[in-house]
């Protein structure tokens, strides 16, 4: 063998298989001279002994080691064995080049002979020939695996060993408690004859593979430490974390003073990050990692239900990896007792013996459970939302000029943590070359991202294609009104950061349309949005209001919810459904309805986003819910000169042959609201195709027609035409 150093770890695993092939060797010699040679064809692998076998088995005492009486030859095969372990010793690795049979050791607290199990089972695993010299040394045919008997009389663990040698297969031995090896099913032989298969992902690792087991597949992803540590394969992790940038809502002082805290303590710490979705929890995980120097195995416990073994799977793999471990939706597990819950009892378990740290993020506080003396230190985080500071840094850490669009802007518009303005630059970055990457494309990724929850529960709700708030057909203070609330919404990180943390006005904005149906509540709340850059998505009460006591709160606090990281505009139209007057108590389903209303009305204040609301019965509404409401607007029924108006808008966007005499006329004639003016136009083109397929144009009479159909749908009577 070379004295020079190990230039890969695979050379030192063939180092280590020869050793324990020597091992197997010695055995066999052993086994021919006291057996095997002796016994018969037909009785061999059948357990059948004939007198001369007997006498031979009981050559042996129980008490004296069998090394006394080993063959020559088994003496050689372990005095090589011996060498080449002398020589292992000296041959140490290059330089950056890590030994995976050394860590193995080190990172699951391994004794020699665990290890000499694992690399035994290993040897049967990669040559077919030692299956059947482990099951010729078993005298069983169908064995493939060693069981534990047979490892002991190949690893020989003398006298008085033998006791500590089975302890290696006890329940807590880092063997069993880290599943680096299984037992089979007991046999009738008790603990001797189970069958030890090593785990594949152990056999993989050691043979240089680093991909997760299909069972930790669909929950974990690997995150590397930094840019400069490039994946082990091309399937394992997702790209490093990058630097956390200097912001200033001190996101960069609770790295510091982790990293600071948890280098003072390397084993065992586990650190509680609590704060509302889109804080940057996962991503203050990842950028201590990156501090430490660490990759980050990060754990979904929402995407299956979890079991009493992912935790000894997980941490398996986290040391595997020298990695830290982020449990991401702890509200599967925290907050109950580890009395009752062991899943989490196993987890807080092995999280307090592990090398690197532990995270567990959660929205909602809670205590921190009994901890054993000698376990880190349990530390809570309080990660709340970014303010404007914060998004503004994190926006232009990612943007890093490749794109023209102002950080300032996206971070007023768009409520994202760290880790959704990234992914969000990622995928406008998708859409087309980095150079070519728009403002535009940012923003419809940041829609994309921060709506897509809303989308099962709102729909979306648009206003004509080309029109703008300039347009909407309303009384010049009405219109005034609008673009005051556009304003202020747009303005609102600008004016809670001047303000500071706390000042009475910096929670959510509610906005009231009141007016009857048809007079442009729904067209305006849509204008604005566009205004905005802003989705508006209606909320449909038909699966908001429930009979069920408790559903309706339910309801709503899901779409508050679900809205709360997303720049887009909840829009309730008939809202009096939801926050009606609360009644007397007659009866007990009426105390269940105002303690529902009285609900409403916390939630509603405690959102942080923008809400409009649309009534056409203003005095139906809860009078403690108009005094939590920031703008309200009335709209009234369009007079004369605003229906002239209408009429001229509704009929511009198609040809016809009415003349200003005639629309005029129209407007004095019939007191037709917003919407009905348009649905009249839109008849009358229907009936126009009706007429003539080939026609382009509206004629008077198509519109006096529509008009008829029109009234007699509202149960109005009908009205002269346009022309006397």
């Amino acid at each position: 063998m070379s004295d020079e150093p190990y230039a890969t770890s695979a050379e030192h695993l063939a180092d280590e298989l020869r050793r324990v092939e020597l091992l197997v060797r010695a055995q066999v010699e052993r086994w021919r001279t006291a057996l095997a040679d002796l016994r018969p064809a037909t009785g061999w692998g059948t357990g059948i002994l004939d007198d001369e076998e007997l006498v031979n088995y009981l050559a042996h005492s129980f008490t004296e080691p069998m090394d006394d009486d080993s063959p020559p030859e088994a003496h050689a095969h372990m005095l090589a064995g011996t060498a080449i372990a002398a020589q292992i010793m000296i041959r140490r690795p290059a330089d950056g080049v890590e030994l995976r049979v050394d860590h193995l050791h080190k990172a699951f607290d391994l004794n020699r002979t665990d290890l000499d199990v694992i690399l035994i089972c290993l040897l049967a695993e990669l040559d077919a020939r030692y299956r059947r010299v482990l099951a010729y040394l078993a005298d069983e045919e169908w064995r493939k695996v060693p069981p534990v008997g047979v490892l002991a009389e190949i690893l020989r663990p003398g006298a008085g060993g033998l006791a500590a040698f089975r302890a290696r297969f006890a329940p807590g031995s880092p063997l069993i408690r880290h599943r680096l090896v299984a037992l089979g099913e007991p046999a009738e032989g008790g603990l001797s004859t189970r069958a030890v298969l090593l785990d594949g992902r152990i056999a993989a690792y050691l043979g240089g593979q680093d991909h997760l087991d299909s069972r930790l597949a669909p929950l974990v992803t690997v995150v590397l430490p930094s840019p400069s540590t490039p994946p082990s394969t091309p399937a394992s992790p997702t790209p490093p974390a990058p630097p956390f940038p200097q912001a200033g809502d001190d996101a960069s002082g609770r790295v510091a003073m982790l990293v600071e805290v948890l280098g003072r303590h390397p084993v065992g710490a586990t650190v509680a990050l609590l704060g509302p979705p889109g804080s940057g929890r996962g991503f203050l995980a990842r950028a201590v990692a990156t501090e430490l120097d660490v990759p980050l195995l990060r754990v979904d416990l929402r995407a299956q239900p979890p079991d009493r073994q992912l935790a000894r799977d997980v941490y398996r793999e986290a040391r595997l990896r020298g990695a830290a471990v982020l449990w991401r939706g702890g509200e599967a597990v925290a907050g109950t007792s580890a009395d009752d819950d062991r899943l989490w009892a196993d987890l807080l378990a092995r999280a307090a013996t592990h090398t690197a740290p532990t995270f567990v993020d959660h929205a909602q506080p809670w205590d921190p459970p009994p901890r054993h003396e000698d376990a880190g230190p349990y530390l809570r985080m309080s990660c709340p939302a970014p303010d404007l500071t914060a998004r503004e840094a994190h926006w232009a850490h990612h943007l890093d000029g490749l794109t023209s669009a102002d950080p300032a802007q996206l971070a007023a518009t768009y409520l994202l943590g760290p880790a959704q303005i990234a992914q969000a630059v990622r995928v406008a970055r998708d859409q087309a070359a980095p150079a070519d990457s728009t403002a535009d494309d940012l923003r419809e990724a940041c829609r994309r991202l921060s709506s897509r929850r809303l989308m099962s529960i709102a729909k979306p709700s648009g206003a004509p294609t080309g029109m703008t708030l300039a347009e909407i057909v309303l009384p010049d203070d009405k219109k005034r009104e609008l673009f005051a609330l556009r304003d202020r919404i747009r303005n609102r990180p600008r004016v809670d950061r001047l303000l500071g943390p706390g000042a009475k006005g910096t929670r959510g904005l509610v906005a009231m349309f009141c007016g009857s149906s048809g007079t442009g509540k729904t067209l305006a709340a849509g204008l604005i949005a566009r205004d905005l850059g802003r989705d508006l998505l209606r909320v449909d009460l038909s699966q908001m209001v429930s009979k069920w006591v408790g559903e309706t709160e339910k309801n709503l606090d899901r779409v508050l919810a679900e809205a709360q990281d997303s720049p887009a505009i909840l829009f309730f139209d008939e809202a009096e459904a939801v926050f009606g007057k609360r009644g007397t108590v007659s009866e007990a389903r009426d105390r269940y309805a105002m303690q529902e209303t009285s609900f409403l009305l916390q939630r509603i204040e405690e959102y942080e986003g923008v809400v409009i609301l649309a009534t056409n019965l203003r005095q139906n509404l809860d009078e403690a819910f108009s005094r939590r409401i920031t703008t309200v607007i009335d709209f009234p029924s369009a007079d004369e000169d605003c229906r002239r108006r209408l009429w001229g808008l509704a009929l511009s966007r198609v040809p016809h042959d009415l003349t200003p005499a005639e629309i005029a006329t129209a407007a004095e004639s019939y007191r037709l609201s917003a919407a009905a003016i348009c649905e009249v136009v839109v008849t009358a083109s229907f009936v126009a195709l009706a007429r003539d397929p080939a026609t382009t144009h509206l004629t008077t009479e198509d519109v006096d027609e529509a008009v008829r159909t029109e009234l007699q749908r509202q149960g109005l009577p009908a009205a002269p035409g346009l022309r006397p």
